[in-house]
C-alpha cells in the first residue's frame, strides 16, 4: 500500500477513538498472537508518567545509541507526522520503512477483528506495527513510551526489564482517576515481577503505594533523592550543567541541549534508566558525555528565530504541572520584558490550572483553536484568562494567532506556543519555513 495509503488507513480509525472504549488488553494481544509475539523478542525500556515521558525516551534512547546500540523508540503524540511515534536510533523511520512495515501488517489486521469481534484503535494498530517493525529491523533495544496511563495501554504487553514512572501528576483525570494515588496505581501496573523500576516521584505516599502494590513480584524500586541524585543542575547557555549519582557511580559536568530544570530531572532518570538496563559495567562517562550532548526534544522548550523576529518558544505543556515547569523554565532561560503567549487547549485539560500559572509571568495571550474535535472554544479561553487579570485576544486559527504574535512583538517581547501538541503541531512547520 505505501505510506500515504497506511496514513489515511490510520486517519481513517480517528486518534482520539480508544478513549471511548471500555480499558482492555484483548485487541492487542490478539493481533501480538496474530504476529508470532514480535513484542517478545523485544529488550525494552517501558516509560510512563504524567510530564516528561517523550523527553526522558528521546534521552535514554541517545544514550543508548552512543553505546553502540542500535535502539527502536515509539513516542506519542506526534507534532507533525506520524513517523514520528516511530524512530531508528532518534531519527524517524522512512516513508519507506514505515509504509513496508503497514504492508506486512495490514493482512492481519481484518482476521484479528473478526475473532475478537470488535475494531482494532489506531494506538493499537500503531503499536503492533512498531512491535513488528523493530523485531524484523532487527534492533538491539527498544524504547517504549506509555500511550495513556499504563496498566491497559497497548504497550503493556511487553515485558520490560526495566520500567520508568517520570512523575504523578493529574491528566487524564477522566480516564484515570482523580486523585495522585489513583493515577499512580494505573501507572504502576506497566511494572513487570523481576524487573526494576525507576521513578522520579519524591512523594513519600506514592512511593510507598508503589512498594505495596510490588511487594512479592520481586521488583527494586530506585527513586530519585533516594538511590540516585541530581547533584548539579543549572542553567547553561543553550541548556542545562548537569551531574547525576546513578546506582553505579557518579557522573560530573555533563551538559545537555535542553532548556528547563526539569529536562535535568529526566537526563537524571534517564541515565539511571540505563544503568540499571546495561548492569553488566557502568557507562563510561565519555558516552554519556557523547549521548546527553546528541539529544534533542522537538517542540519541548524549543527556539526558533528568524532574522530581525522575535524569538519564538515552542512547548507542548498540556497540564498545570508541565505548564509550571514550562513557566519556570523560560523565566530561567531567557530575558524578556513580555511573553506573547499563542494558547490553544482541549477540553479534557486543566485550562485554569494551566492560566494561572502563565499568570505567573508578565504576558499577553493569543488564544485559537487547535484543528482537533475536543479543542476548548477560543472564546471561551479569553473569558477565562480574564478572570486570571490576563489579557487576550482571538484569533481564527493557530496560524493566525502565530502571526498576530509575531507581527505585534516589541522589542524585548518573546513569542511563546504551548499548551497542547496540536497547537505545537501546527505551528512548527510555520516557523521552521521562516528559519
Amino acid at each position: 500500500m505505501g505510506y500515504e495509503d497506511a496514513e489515511a488507513y490510520l486517519d481513517s480509525l480517528g486518534v482520539d477513538a480508544m478513549k471511548s472504549m471500555a480499558p482492555s488488553l484483548h485487541r492487542i494481544e490478539a493481533l501480538c498472537a496474530a504476529l508470532d509475539h514480535p513484542e517478545r523478542r523485544l529488550q525494552a525500556i517501558h516509560i510512563t508518567g504524567t510530564n516528561g515521558k517523550t523527553s526522558t525516551a528521546r534521552i535514554a534512547t541517545s544514550l543508548l545509541s552512543a553505546t553502540g546500540l542500535t535502539v527502536g523508540t515509539y513516542t506519542s503524540p506526534h507534532l507533525e507526522s506520524v513517523r514520528e511515534r516511530i524512530a531508528l536510533s532518534g531519527e524517524p523511520i522512512s516513508e519507506a520503512a514505515f509504509g513496508e512495515a503497514f504492508d506486512h501488517l495490514r493482512p492481519y489486521l481484518g482476521h484479528v477483528e473478526a475473532d475478537v469481534g470488535a475494531h482494532l484503535t489506531y494506538f493499537e494498530v500503531l503499536t503492533g506495527l512498531f512491535f513488528l517493525w523493530a523485531a524484523e529491523t532487527p534492533v538491539d533495544a527498544v524504547v517504549i513510551e506509555v500511550g495513556l496511563g499504563g496498566r491497559w495501554d497497548a504497550t503493556n504487553v511487553v515485558d520490560a526489564p526495566v520500567a520508568v514512572i517520570t512523575n504523578i501528576g493529574l491528566d487524564h483525570t477522566g480516564l484515570l482517576g482523580d486523585t495522585r494515588e489513583a493515577i499512580a496505581a494505573e501507572k504502576v501496573g506497566i511494572v513487570k515481577p523481576g524487573s526494576v523500576i525507576v521513578t522520579g516521584e519524591r512523594s513519600p505516599a506514592i512511593l510507598e503505594l508503589f512498594e505495596d502494590a510490588l511487594e512479592g513480584h520481586d521488583v527494586t524500586v530506585s527513586a530519585l533523592g533516594r538511590d540516585f541524585h541530581e547533584s548539579d543542575n543549572r542553567v547553561a547557555f543553550g541548556g542545562r550543567y548537569v551531574a547525576v549519582d546513578t546506582s553505579a557511580g557518579r557522573y560530573d559536568d555533563l551538559f545537555l541541549p535542553l532548556h528547563g530544570s526539569h529536562q535535568g530531572v529526566n537526563a537524571a532518570i534517564a541515565l539511571e534508566a540505563i544503568t540499571r538496563f546495561l548492569p553488566a559495567q557502568p557507562l563510561a562517562h565519555d558516552l554519556v558525555l557523547e549521548g546527553l550532548g546528541k539529544t534533542s526534544a522537538p517542540g519541548r522548550i524549543e527556539t526558533f528565530r528568524a532574522e530581525g523576529a522575535a524569538p519564538v518558544v515552542l512547548d507542548v505543556a498540556h497540564n498545570p504541572d508541565g505548564m509550571s515547569a514550562f513557566v519556570t523554565s523560560i523565566v530561567e532561560a531567557f530575558a524578556f520584558e513580555r511573553a506573547l503567549v499563542v494558547l490553544g487547549v482541549l477540553a479534557d485539560k486543566d485550562y485554569r490550572g494551566m492560566l494561572a500559572e502563565l499568570a505567573r509571568m508578565p504576558c499577553s495571550l493569543v488564544v485559537a483553536e487547535p484543528r482537533n474535535a475536543r479543542a476548548v472554544p477560543a472564546s471561551e479561553l479569553a473569558d477565562a484568562a480574564g478572570d486570571f487579570g490576563l489579557e487576550s485576544v482571538v484569533a481564527d486559527d493557530v496560524p493566525s494567532a502565530l502571526s498576530m504574535a509575531t507581527e505585534s512583538a516589541a522589542p524585548g517581547d518573546l513569542v511563546v506556543v504551548t499548551g497542547s501538541h496540536y497547537v505545537v503541531g501546527e505551528a512548527r512547520p510555520l516557523l521552521a519555513r521562516a528559519r
